[in-house]
């Protein structure tokens, strides 16, 4: 797996000298034989694969050989499917609230079926207009919330597999990859025999469900943020659709709800805060 640069801004690299005595300072309670994992997380846009890229450089201007690796491309599903499927739970489980409340009916139908066509079926904003939405977006929202960052979506246990060989030294590791196409998906091996520390960045690398890391740093930011952030990026041609807005709101609820076990939480101005903060 060639390793390839990444654009980074000048506010991302003074957050990176901020950052770093903590992250040494985190290292140091290892002893220099072992191999250590650091894992970053953070919602979609907040800066990981800048951050990794850049305390990369750090570690190996201090000797310290560091490899990284992308949990996003450890999801069941390709970005295409994975971003169909989320629609798909959480309309149908919208769908299914309705019926459930009793309020289901030919009007209802023709008018959800608008809504879902011009996609604003998720849209808060809505609900002034029509009131039976507010169910239906509910118990999209809870269906969503046990899909997202969840072993239904990602491939946890391959993820911790991978740290813990790298962990116990194993010289090669077969690393996995992926596209947007269902065709692209693929492994490469990577020589990791002298490579002392693994960097993970990944919106979930602080999860419970993640077995096997040694530093975790959590990435602050509000959704709102982070929308602005993937909105600089181009990241999706839907990224101003509510629905992005729903998903990236209920993750970064799960990233905050973790927040306790981090080792070094930093906001986007740079700020390295405590778990109180």
């Amino acid at each position: 797996m060639e390793e390839c640069q990444v654009q980074v801004v000048d506010a991302q690299k003074e957050n990176a000298d901020k950052l770093f005595p903590y992250v040494i300072r985190c290292l140091q309670k290892f002893s220099n034989q072992e191999k250590k994992i650091i894992a970053i997380s953070g919602g979609s846009g907040v800066g990981k694969t800048g951050m990794a890229w850049l305390l990369k450089q750090r570690l190996e201007y201090q000797r310290i050989p560091a490899i990284i690796i992308s949990g996003d491309y450890y999801p069941h599903r390709v970005p295409f499917y994975n971003d169909a499927e989320r629609l798909r739970i959480f309309r149908l489980a919208g769908l299914k609230g309705l019926l459930e409340e009793g309020i289901y009916n030919a009007d209802v139908r023709d008018e959800l079926k608008d809504l879902q066509i011009k996609n604003q079926d998720a849209d808060e904003k809505m609900i002034n207009k029509y009131s039976w939405l507010e169910i239906y977006q509910k118990k999209g929202d809870k269906a969503l919330e046990e899909y997202l960052g969840t072993e239904k979506e990602l491939l946890f246990s391959e993820v911790s597999s991978v740290l813990s060989a790298f962990k116990n030294k194993t010289p090669m590791l077969m690393v996995r990859q992926m596209g947007r196409e269902v065709h692209d998906v693929w492994y490469e091996q990577v020589d990791v025999s002298k490579k002392q520390v693994l960097i993970l960045e990944w919106t979930h690398a602080n999860s419970d469900l993640l077995k096997g890391i040694d530093v975790s740093i959590v990435l602050k930011s509000t959704p709102e943020q982070t929308l602005e952030n993937r909105k600089t990026r181009n990241r999706d041609k839907e990224i101003e659709s509510p629905f992005v807005a729903r998903v990236l709101r209920i993750e970064q609820e799960k990233i905050d709800a973790t927040l306790q076990k981090a080792d070094l939480i930093q906001d986007m101005q740079g700020n390295i805060l405590s778990k109180e903060d």
